[in-house]
């Protein structure tokens, strides 16, 4: 009974923290909690879909959701904003009728009271106070429109004294299409009468034809819009009734030229940098010195190219498959680099004076202070596209002629590859499969920045991915989603990073755990504890072959007689280009290869390369293929290890015992026309991985 009467009450707090019921008696709220229908949504579901009739409102109890609206032009789903308990989405929907104007989905299992029209028809009867608390959200929610958009009502039929040649500097078509009307010009600025004053690409069309102003939106009624047109401006424009007709006719399509790169809809660079640079002014030498205001860099950077540009260079970027975006001001141009299959590329280069409204564009996708452009800034971009979860991590640093961005792509859709796959070397691949099957241990997983160590944990996460396996990992970031693993972000703002999440780990009976970096002696302490009582632990370190793993951990304070027991084995890796599979064929022996392949001109290989084609773009190469090397201990390493001996005496050892080196790997992965000799040289040296004694 006690219970129950504590449920009651904590039903009536929070009702009263809840908008739309705030002005309700304390002793009606309870009956009217009882009244409510509750549905539950798991975690990334839709609660409603942009377009969809509006017909619902939801209050959340539990859970979080975020809300998204769609780019028209490139269809890219963009974040706007992140609500918890007590938040409502879908009001204004169910007052108006009209369809979604958002999507929201739950970013975690989600509790909601639902109302449908008859539900809030019903409750308002019963409680009239409610049609206060719609007001106070209607007001707040306009109150919030008009803070974003900053925009005033204009009344068409009121304004009776339009100057037809100001009307008549946008074309027709322009006008219906988009259902703006110029209501006037003051100095350099437009005033503009918009049915939808937060239209970027209105205001794109209109910068055509009247260049140089800054345009001044107000907002103005549908139906005040057709009344005008179809009663006022034939007379305004004097047209003959001849001409009339044409105001009934449809809209047009857009100008602008454009063309799909992977499902998306985009524009070339070209193009809008040219637009871009016909809509702003010409400045002198001595205006660049000149820092533009916080509100300048809001408004360059919400002009429609700027935003198409930005967009059109993440769906470049994802239609290439590219891991990284560079964005670099040089001193006579913007140089626009991709880094696809690891290799950098120049994709295109852009004027300077594209660089402060661009990086403002990136830092305000990404949340971060558009007026610092002292100080590095990193931050996150979180897109949907085709139903595909991509994140887009954004570093930004001072350089000479301005902020250098760099953008990380993660597309966490990518389906992992099993590691038989992966691997390509059936005899090291079965080592790894038997090895990742082990009950307890550490298994490492070193090499530099980009050569794929996480895709090669989560390939062994997959292979013993089981529902009788407790299995969870810290992760900076989250690369990929896992169905039934636990995954967590570290958030050093707070304080969670990968020791103190590995600490909370063992107090959640976990049976598998993954360390996304061993980068601090209490990392790597802990880790080696939680091997040492039971788990099996998978982790990251950054050191240029096996064996120079346990130099590293000694370096960070680990004795080798608890590294040496606690680990399974080692794998270092690299990335080299493959061979593209469309044009693949026989090289030419090279002469300059006895060296790599430690043989005479005569003895040497068959090997392969691409010729070139529209796959590859030319380049002979698509995709990478996973050079490794395997260090799995036996009790020969181990006494190395526990005695303290030097790299190269354990990688002799390892050799001894089995190890193929990355440089006897590589030769594997030539000879079987995987990849060239050029390619391998280009991540593996020589040097650090001797031949085979």
């Amino acid at each position: 009974m006690t219970t129950t009467t504590s449920d009651n009450q904590e039903l009536v707090d929070f009702l009263k923290n809840v908008n739309l019921f705030a002005d309700i008696p304390e002793d009606s709220l309870e009956s009217l909690g009882s009244s409510l229908k509750t549905t539950e949504f798991p975690e990334n579901e839709t609660i409603m879909r942009e377009g969809a009739p509006g017909v619902s409102m939801y209050i959340l109890r539990t859970g979080m959701v975020e809300v998204r609206k769609k780019d028209p032009l490139t269809g890219i789903d963009f974040l706007v904003a992140q609500l918890g308990p007590g938040a409502s989405v879908g009001e204004l929907a169910l007052l108006t009728g009209r369809p979604r104007s958002a999507t929201v989905n739950t970013l975690e299992a989600t509790s909601v009271f639902s109302l449908t029209r008859a539900d809030f028809r019903t409750l308002l009867i019963q409680y009239p106070e409610i049609s206060l608390g719609m007001s106070r959200v209607l007001a707040e929610r306009i109150e919030q429109a008009n803070k974003n958009v900053g925009v005033e009502y204009v009344s068409l039929s009121k304004n009776a004294n339009l100057d037809p040649k100001i009307v008549g500097m946008v074309p027709l078509n322009i006008l219906k299409q988009h259902r703006i009307v110029p209501l006037a010009m003051s100095g350099r600025s437009l005033t503009l009468a918009m049915v939808n004053p937060t239209s970027v690409v209105a205001f794109d069309d209109v910068r055509r034809y009247v260049k140089g102003f800054i345009i001044e939106p107000r907002v103005c009624t549908e139906e005040d819009f057709n009344r005008f047109m179809s009663m006022e401006y034939a007379k305004l424009m004097k047209l003959k009734p001849s001409d009339s007709k044409v105001l009934r006719t449809q809209p047009v399509k857009p100008l602008a030229k454009s063309r799909r790169r992977g499902g998306l809809e985009t524009q070339s660079l070209e193009d809008l940098e040219a637009e871009i640079l016909g809509g702003l002014e010409v400045t002198t030498d001595e205006d660049e010195d000149v820092k533009p205001s916080e509100m300048e860099l809001q408004t360059l950077s919400g002009d429609a190219p700027v935003v198409r540009l930005a967009n059109n260079i993440l769906a470049l970027a994802i239609q290439k498959g590219a891991s990284d975006i560079h964005i670099e001001p040089q001193e006579h141009g913007v140089r626009l680099r991709l880094r696809v299959d690891g290799v950098l590329q120049v994709e295109s280069t852009l004027s300077r004076k594209i660089m402060l409204p661009l990086a403002s564009r990136f830092k305000i996708l990404s949340r971060l202070d558009i007026s610092e452009r002292r100080l590095p800034q990193d931050g996150r971009i979180s897109l949907k596209i085709d139903d595909r979860a991509i994140d887009v991590r954004v570093s930004t640093v001072p350089a000479k002629f301005g902020e250098k961005i760099v953008m990380r792509v993660l597309d966490k859709s990518t389906s992992l590859m099993p590691l038989e796959r992966l691997i390509d070397h059936p005899g090291v691949s079965g080592r790894v499969h038997k090895m990742v099957r082990e009950p307890y241990g550490i298994i490492y997983v070193t090499g530099p920045t980009g050569s794929g160590k996480t895709t090669t944990l989560y390939s062994c996460l997959s292979e013993i991915n089981e529902p009788g396996r407790n299995i969870s990992t810290a992760e900076d970031p989250v690369e990929y989603d896992l169905e039934g693993i636990n995954q967590i972000q570290t958030h050093k703002d707070i304080g969670l990073d990968f020791a103190r999440i590995l600490r909370a780990f063992l107090r959640q009976d976990p049976d598998v755990i993954l360390v996304g970096e061993t980068r601090d002696p209490e990392t790597a302490k802990t880790a080696v504890e939680a091997a040492l009582t039971g788990h099996l632990v998978f982790t990251t370190l950054h050191t240029n072959d096996a064996p120079g793993a346990f130099t590293r951990l000694e370096e960070m304070g680990i004795e080798p007689f608890l590294t040496a027991s606690s680990t399974l084995g080692v794998i270092a890796q690299r990335l080299a280009r493959r061979i593209c599979a469309n044009c693949k064929d026989e090289a030419e022996p090279d002469p300059s290869m006895t060296g790599f392949f430690g043989c005479s001109e005569a003895d040497l290989p068959r090997t392969y390369k691409g010729k070139g084609c529209s796959a590859c773009a030319g380049t002979g190469y698509k995709g990478r293929v996973g050079i490794y090397e395997l260090m799995v201990m036996n009790d020969e390493l181990r006494r190395k290890v526990t005695s303290g001996a030097k790299t190269d005496e354990v990688r002799d050892c390892a050799i001894r015992n089995g190890m193929m080196p990355l440089q006897k790997y590589a030769e594997y992965l030539v000879r079987e026309g995987h990849t060239t000799v050029e390619a391998v040289m280009a991540v593996v040296s020589i040097s650090e991985t001797p031949e085979e004694e």
